[in-house]
């Protein structure tokens, strides 16, 4: 069966390209063990994956393996089996696509974690998993990182062919009118600016399709699969998430009003206040604090 594998995984290697390269590729300390690569739905986890593999493998290296979980062979077979299969093989590199659709997923990859030491784990998972916070068995083993859909730095290279780095705080602080000069010789940024705000986060603005009508299939999925099955939350309530949703969307500026929003949507305000916290974890909602409740978003969860 694992040849099966190696076969798709050549495969997908050919027949992928990835239009830019991502920032996180060289923020990732790849030599961990048990890696965690968190990220909304369509931002580009598996081409990310797969970009890793091509680049540090090639196509035909058996040593790296991707697997997507939604594959039906993993209704009859474990994740710490196959991964056993694979390291007695000579496997070296797992990378394992939406992990949260195994049963068990992170006990399993702590059972690979502890008995087969020689095996690296990368595996993706979508935003709304909180991987220490809900998983106490990948406290203190797992380096988690965030995927996030593209940048206006990466948008215009993908655009303009440009190779435009990334700068720190501290050189956009000194060396502003510099880097603003070296940028301007080369592109207005402002003739992009209003396309990237647009459909520019999403990388399949590039497939040829209607981006509207795929945006909102992205949404519906982040809700229907996401929320619901990793939160667990019966299939009942989708339709007040939903609402809730569209509620914040149309409620004008300013901060929402919680209570109003449990009389709309007739449930109370604790059960509010959970969905909002869904739909923040699913980057659906950017959430916005007062300097005394900043809540830090690290890479770490």
């Amino acid at each position: 069966m694992l040849e099966t594998f190696f076969r798709i995984h050549q495969f997908l290697l050919e027949h992928s390209q990835a239009p830019v390269r991502r920032a996180l590729m060289d923020e990732i300390d790849w030599k961990q063990r048990l890696i965690g690569i968190k990220g909304s739905r369509g931002v580009g986890k598996t081409t990310f994956l797969l970009q890793y593999a091509k680049e540090n493998f090639g196509l035909r290296d058996k040593r790296c393996l991707y697997i997507n979980m939604n594959n039906f062979y993993f209704q009859g077979k474990t994740l710490f089996q196959f991964a056993q299969e694979f390291q007695q093989a000579g496997g070296q590199v797992l990378l394992i696509d939406q992990v949260f659709k195994q049963p068990d997923w992170s006990h399993e990859l702590r059972l690979i974690y502890n008995r087969i030491p020689r095996l690296r784990v990368v595996f993706t998972g979508s935003s709304v998993m909180r991987l220490k916070d809900e998983n106490p068995e990948l406290n203190g083993i797992v380096d988690s990182y965030n995927l996030r859909g593209f940048s206006f730095r990466e948008y215009l290279n993908l655009k303009t062919g440009e190779n435009f780095k990334a700068y720190s705080i501290r050189e956009i602080q000194n060396r502003h009118e510099r880097i603003a000069q070296e940028v301007l010789a080369k592109v207005d940024p402002l003739e992009h600016f209003r396309n990237y705000l647009h459909h520019g986060y999403y990388p399949f603005f590039l497939e040829n399709s209607n981006f509207s009508e795929n945006l909102l299939k992205t949404m519906n999925m982040m809700i229907e699969v996401d929320i619901l099955l990793i939160k667990q939350i019966d299939l009942k309530y989708l339709s007040k998430i939903k609402k809730l949703l569209y509620l914040l969307a149309t409620g004008g500026t300013g901060a929402p009003n919680v209570s109003q929003l449990a009389s709309d949507m007739q449930t109370s305000r604790a059960t509010v206040m959970n969905y909002i916290k869904y739909l923040s974890d699913a980057r659906l909602l950017n959430m916005i604090y007062r300097h005394a409740d900043v809540c830090h978003d690290t890479r770490q969860d």
